[in-house]
């Protein structure tokens, strides 16, 4: 550990560890296409080269698409230069893009498929970039990706990364307000990365299937695989995951709760509608070879852990935040505290103060950029980050969430009310495919989104049963008093967290 700073170390490291071992496993063509973790650092190399030619100075440098070897290749290529990855989200609009490429100071922006039809676009509003690279193919006017690794081959860069410099820029999701660029260190990631250590992971598969430009996945998915000798199956579609999860036999992979409760409940269906069995059910999705999934990006309610176990699935969950790089609390295997968020990681210190999550550590973001005030609502003068969740932690080491500070409801008669708690209630049951608890006024109110293939002769009448029994559960202050059906889907974040404010 003592020996590894930096992003660019950490490449190295499994270059040098892993050598021939599959890094990358992509399914194009009908087939398998492979790249070692050797092949994946002289690639990086040649990016990194490729940006020490063209810019002077520190350069920011962002990036918006899909995962992809070439993604991976380009950001951490950036990294390895000594520079610094400003991850976009790639649902965003050209404007939306474009304004964080601005807000970023970002001077090159790397482009995958699904964007090239906006570079004209964004080009217009973002004068200060001076490249724009095709992460996937080559196009007329436009640097390639593919270019750069072919002129460059072979070439190894000159540069030295300081544990301090700034690594990475990710923008927090915005589901409240503007987004705010959290400024990750090389030291932040790697802290994160090596937090947690399992000695059985080298050579096993994991399916990645969140957004690369969330820090979620890009540590615990990409930085972690790199630490621990893992390969990473690159998963093309949210609606392909479950023909993925059995092409690729992966050990394990990372969900957010919402994906696992939508897979959970297509098992679920799966069993009643054909009578096969659990085992079966849990074959036809998940393969042969699965062992666990890992949950973060939100609470996991503990249903949704008992509905795994049924058919022979361990889901352990974590928490964290894009602030802490992004891990708290890890997931662990046979976790004896299925209603707790994990175990706190090495090296973090957690305290509650008035009764919200207080953390110290390594991983803690520098700051927002450029952005001062909101710096100085999240971080204490002696380093504490405010994470804005509410919970308790045991004698063990093991945290507990009950909800966020911002969502508390606080009614006239003084009663704070959760409405995560009310929501967790309804995780696995199968009518009811979202929920949103808020209060109007002084009535605590549900809007709720049916699922649409649940097979029922009155679904609304089936939820409104459930909420009865839910209320059942509660004293009068946390009951239910109005119920909204809706016809849509809630907005939503690209990481799937429903944007409340637009909801409310």
């Amino acid at each position: 550990m003592n020996e590894l700073k930096t992003v660019k170390d950490l490449v190295y490291r499994a270059d040098k560890l892993y050598g021939d071992g599959v890094f990358v496993r992509e399914y194009r063509n009908k087939s398998f296409c492979d790249t070692s973790f050797s092949e994946f650092r002289k690639m990086c190399d040649s990016v990194a080269v490729w940006i020490k030619e063209n810019f002077t100075g520190n350069v920011h440098i962002a990036l918006a698409g899909s995962t992809s070897l070439g993604y991976l290749v380009s950001a951490l290529g950036i990294q390895v230069s000594g520079n610094v990855a400003v991850p976009i989200d790639t649902a965003n609009s050209a404007e939306r893009i474009a304004d964080e490429v601005n807000r970023s100071d970002s001077e090159a922006l790397f482009l995958d498929g699904s964007h090239i039809g906006d570079a004209e676009k964004i080009s217009r509003l973002c004068p200060n970039v001076k490249y724009f690279v095709s992460i996937s193919g080559n196009y007329d006017n436009m640097l390639s990706l593919d270019q750069i690794l072919s002129q460059y081959s072979g070439l190894v860069p000159e540069t030295d990364v300081k544990e301090s410099d700034l690594s990475a820029i990710f923008f927090t999701s915005g589901t409240t307000g503007q987004s705010k660029g959290v400024m990750l260190s090389h030291g932040n990631l790697i802290d994160n990365t090596t937090c947690h250590k399992d000695p059985n992971y080298v050579g096993k598969k994991m399916l990645s299937v969140l957004p690369v430009h969330h820090v979620y996945c890009f540590t615990c998915d990409i930085l972690c695989s790199l630490w621990n000798g893992v390969t990473v199956c690159v998963n093309d579609s949210l609606m392909r995951i479950p023909r993925n999860l059995k092409l690729f036999q992966p050990e394990f992979t990372t969900f957010v709760p919402m994906i696992a409760s939508t897979i959970l409940s297509k098992m679920e269906m799966a069993v009643q509608k054909t009578g096969i069995s659990e085992e079966e059910a849990k074959k036809q999705i998940f393969g042969d070879n699965f062992e666990i999934i890992f949950s973060g990006g939100a609470y996991l309610s503990p249903e949704v852990t008992k509905g795994y176990k049924k058919f022979g699935i361990e889901i352990s969950q974590g928490y964290g935040m894009t602030e802490c790089s992004p891990r708290i609390c890890t997931g662990e295997k046979n976790c004896k505290n299925a209603e707790s968020v994990g175990k706190i990681v090495d090296r973090c210190e957690v305290k509650i103060v008035d009764g919200e999550i207080w953390v110290k550590s390594k991983s803690v973001m520098q700051g927002y950029y450029k952005n001062p005030e909101e710096t100085a609502k999240s971080l204490t003068p002696d380093g504490w980050l405010m994470t804005g969740d509410l919970g308790h932690m045991d004698s063990e080491g093991y945290l507990y969430i009950t909800g966020r500070k911002k969502n508390l409801i606080i009614l006239s008669n003084g009663e704070n009310v959760s409405p995560e708690e009310i929501e967790n209630k309804f995780a696995v049951f199968a009518p009811v495919k979202e929920i949103v608890v808020y209060a109007d006024g002084e009535t605590i109110t549900a809007q709720v989104y049916p699922d649409p293939e649940y097979t029922s002769s009155d679904i609304k009448a089936e939820i409104n049963k459930k909420i009865e029994e839910v209320n059942s559960s509660f004293p009068s202050a946390k009951r239910i008093q109005k119920v909204i059906f809706r016809d849509t889907e809630f907005p939503k974040t690209a990481s799937r967290k429903i944007i409340r404010a637009e909801v409310i």
